[in-house]
């Protein structure tokens, strides 16, 4: 049995009337799995806030691999995440607060938020990964294109899981491997939108680190991994 674990909430994104085959990010993950073939996928969906921590504290972390890696996957606004139609979803500070809780008493490595506009929260994603298991935490800051979006998150997937766990201590080989998921990319790419206006791939990334290392710290290395790909903002 794999000792790794993918743990995926996933909001639905259309009605069965927009989208009858309701799309699904599992599938790319999917791939991967079948591919590397060395981590499982535990998948849940979820509407609001009782069905995200339901879905996060009563059934996904409670697994029997040792390394779990969180994707959030849903609409979301900047303040909130989740919802379709009828349903609003749930308030960020709800979301972050069910992450951490579950990080006190899992063994989370890495959070990836693929929702439009949740990456400016940085305080919050640094509120999170503080004094937590978690090493590092990626998010987008626009209206992100939901196929190009879903392919980077892969990408990110398929390199950070990739590192050990002597690799988590290293602040370097976290942010290299982030390069390596990101150098596939065009950082001039058009990913979204904000406020009318287009925005490249480059400017609409977060991404905090904190290696598991006794005095280190929370930091948004976004401008790092940015100089480091060439990819002036």
């Amino acid at each position: 049995m794999s000792s790794t674990a993918l743990l995926v909430i996933e909001g639905l994104w259309w009605t069965p009337e927009e989208k009858p085959k309701r799309p699904s990010v599992l599938l790319f993950l999917q791939g991967l799995e079948g591919v590397q073939g060395d981590f499982n996928i535990y998948y849940s969906n979820f509407y609001e806030k009782i069905g995200f921590k339901r879905a996060l504290e009563d059934d996904l972390t409670n697994t029997k691999e040792d390394r779990l890696f969180l994707y959030i996957a849903a609409h979301g606004t900047g303040k909130r995440i989740g919802g379709l139609k009828s349903k609003t979803g749930m308030k960020l500070p709800a979301m972050f607060k069910a992450v951490k809780n579950a990080a006190r008493y899992s063994n989370i490595e890495g959070v990836l938020i693929g929702s439009c506009s949740v990456g400016n929260n940085i305080d919050d994603f640094i509120a999170t990964t503080k004094n937590s298991h978690i090493a590092w935490i990626f998010g987008y800051t626009c209206e992100i294109s939901w196929i190009a979006s879903t392919l980077i998150d892969v990408s990110i997937f398929e390199h950070l899981m990739k590192l050990s766990k002597s690799d988590l201590k290293d602040r370097k080989k976290i942010l290299n491997a982030f390069v390596k998921a990101l150098r596939r990319f065009n950082g001039d790419y058009i990913l979204c939108k904000q406020k009318g206006r287009n925005l490249a791939l480059k400017n609409a990334i977060t991404i905090v680190v904190q290696p598991r290392s006794p005095g280190e710290k929370v930091v948004d290395e976004t401008a790092y991994v940015l100089e480091k790909l060439g990819w002036k903002k």
